[in-house]
């Protein structure tokens, strides 16, 4: 498949160990496709925020990932360190980032049916390779490659196969593999966290309220904990702090024996010795150890929108087809996020674990702040669900609106998915109905569906038959215009028989546009439960 005058050059993403892992995960996987050589540059890691202490007698060394990994495909290091090229004749494929993005390939596949649009998940970009990029003898992708492959990579049967058989390949090299072997035997049959700390409590996402690990208690980690691990079994522990954070005192407190990985490796004069015969001994190693150590706990938890973490629960994944990723604690005060025994659950339909389990952030989010059981095929496509009989779907392509702002429209972006949305709702005394025309009349559970991004989010709307009953509920934000909610339920209605009208109005505008509503949907109450 390969063809070694063929080049494909591709930029890594500058930053620390998993980021950059995952972009090496990418360009392997562009090489093989195309049955290229890779020439990936700009791999080098950022630096640690924490300056690294250097031994007598020799100098720093570059942090390389490439180091680290037995990597699966024809590859040159000429261009490893350069931070930009120029390569004369190559054509370039200036790709908008790899977050907010799908490949196609091949590129003959539909790009304009459900099976799609599922995958897409409402991302704006599409990216395939025609028959220019096949004929040219250089490649050059230029691109931020940050985002899980499985999210990436949308293919055909034989290609899936094929690639999550290369990443499988994609491995450590075996000195690493051995002396995490080694430590695991060590520390005997063990459960396993990461808490990530640092960054987290103040980032952006703290900041706007979208993440929760800056009011995060111990407490609340341990009655997560508590419903998968015993307190008697060891509790290794890594995390980016210092052990002494009052976070993990109810830790310590209730596990009776709790290991921090990173002192364990530094403090045992077993453990110096092992890391101190490797290739490489420095902080970039320990990080990597510590990711396949805590890859072989009988349980393991992590953190939501870390990417440490996403690599661990993929390692897992590779070893033993784990399908279920578990966390410590839920990120997210949000009625969209079902979280229970560490684990976020299903609350839609749809074929990829993605359309499943629903958070409120945008769909190139999705791309990077955790990984899918689709990396290591845990999870293949499964036919939706169909909505029990007699359910009424309104959608909004079906609606009327009541007003000159209000309308129907596309959903917004080019890839959310072409539904139609009722958009512009700019207007509170504006409003959306449906006619209705029922034999007998019935109680029916309410849902709705919706999106709002969430510098739009808080204004407050009734759902209810004119001249009957009616339920409240206040939009809350979903992640982005592109980002539908699940079906919310909202209540019970009874409507009655004959023609009736179901009506959505705003009752408190909190900002400039309220939603981009999809529809209501009524099922029967001898149905719903």
């Amino acid at each position: 498949m390969q063809n070694s005058e063929r080049r494909l050059f591709i930029p890594g993403y500058y930053a620390g160990f998993s980021n950059n892992k995952m972009s090496l995960d990418i360009a392997v996987i562009l090489a093989y496709l195309t049955g290229r050589v890779l020439v990936p540059y700009r791999f080098r890691l950022a630096p640690p925020r924490i300056p690294v202490e250097v031994k007598p007698g020799r100098r720093p060394e570059p942090f390389l990932v490439t180091d680290l990994f037995e990597i699966p495909v024809p590859w040159s290091d000429e261009y490893l360190l350069k931070t930009w090229i120029s390569v004369p004749g190559a054509h370039e494929c200036a790709w908008a980032p790899v977050c907010d993005s799908v490949l196609c390939f091949p590129a003959n596949l539909p790009r304009d049916d459900e099976a799609f649009r599922n995958f897409r998940n409402g991302r704006l970009h599409v990216h395939i390779f025609d028959e220019r990029e096949g004929q040219a003898p250089d490649l050059h992708v230029n691109t931020l490659t940050l985002g899980h492959y499985s999210y990436f990579f949308y293919l055909d049967e034989a290609h899936r196969r094929e690639v999550v058989k290369l990443m499988r390949r994609l491995r450590p090299k075996r000195p690493y593999r051995e002396a995490a072997d080694c430590i695991a035997a060590a520390l005997g049959s063990f459960n396993a966290v990461h808490l990530r700390r640092g960054d987290f409590r103040w980032d952006w996402w703290a900041q706007t309220g979208l993440k929760r690990a800056a009011s995060i208690s111990g407490q609340e980690i341990v009655a997560n904990l508590a419903s998968h691990m015993d307190r008697n079994d060891p509790l290794v522990v890594c995390t980016d702090d210092s052990s002494h954070d009052e976070l993990f005192g109810p830790i310590q407190k209730h596990f009776r024996d709790v290991i921090f990985l990173d002192r364990y490796l530094r403090e045992s004069a077993d453990m110096r010795q092992l890391i101190a015969q490797l290739p490489r001994d420095d902080d970039i190693v320990e990080i990597l150890l510590s990711q396949l150590v805590a890859s072989k706990a009988r349980v393991f938890a992590g953190t939501m929108f870390s990417t440490f973490t996403a690599l661990i629960h993929r390692l897992r994944g590779f070893a033993r087809q784990e399908p279920n990723f578990l966390y410590c604690y839920n990120d997210f005060l949000s009625p969209f996020v079902r979280f229970e025994r560490c684990e976020f659950l299903p609350v839609d339909d749809g074929p990829h674990s993605w359309n499943r389990v629903r958070y409120p952030v945008p769909p190139e989010t999705y791309s990077w702040f955790r990984d899918w059981p689709e990396s290591f095929d845990a999870v293949r496509p499964s036919a939706e669900e169909a909505p029990p009989s007699g359910t009424l779907d309104l959608r909004a392509g079906t609606a009327k609106v009541h007003g000159s702002g209000l309308r129907i429209m596309q959903d917004a972006g080019e890839g959310a998915g072409g539904e139609p949305v009722i958009g512009s709702w700019t207007d509170a005394g504006e409003f959306v109905a449906w006619d209705l025309q029922l034999a007998a009349g019935s109680t029916y559970a309410i849902e709705i569906r919706y999106a709002c991004p969430p510098e739009f989010a808080g204004s407050s709307y009734r759902v209810g038959i004119a001249g009957g009953d009616e339920l409240h509920g206040r939009v809350w934000h979903t992640g982005g215009w592109t980002s539908r909610s699940p079906w919310l339920p909202l209540g019970r209605i009874r409507i009655p028989a004959g023609r009736s009208t179901l009506i959505v109005r705003t009752t408190e505008k909190a900002s400039d546009f309220v939603m981009n509503l999809s529809g209501v949907r009524l099922t029967p109450m001898d149905c719903a439960a």
